[in-house]
């Protein structure tokens, strides 16, 4: 998916140097913070370390945008509050996917 929105011609791909792929959010910022390379990371993500000044955010432009899901513990019933939060959630999406166009 990053490999895609940076590169858009197949040379580009070829010369890319993938020197690590790491499991977790944490892993990539310490390998960041340990001056191992870059990473492209979600904001929310690094929320502390700019706050701290350990790392430094450059804005993807166009931004890089990711589909998610809600999930929830498969059950037989569903709780009043949970219905709240997907119906405005749902709401928020649509309104600001409109937002867009």
């Amino acid at each position: 998916m990053i490999e895609d929105h940076i590169c858009k011609t197949d040379e580009c791909k070829q010369t890319m140097n993938v020197a690590m792929e790491l499991g977790s959010p944490e892993a990539v910022k310490g390998a960041v913070e340990a001056s191992m390379g870059i990473s492209v990371v979600s904001n929310a993500t690094i929320q502390k370390e700019l706050r701290l000044g350990t790392l430094v955010a450059v804005q993807l432009d166009p931004p890089l945008e990711r589909p998610f899901s809600f999930v929830h513990q498969k059950q037989k019933f569903r709780v009043r509050v949970m219905e709240e939060l997907l119906e405005f959630a749902r709401a928020y999406c649509h309104e600001h996917r409109a937002d867009e166009s």
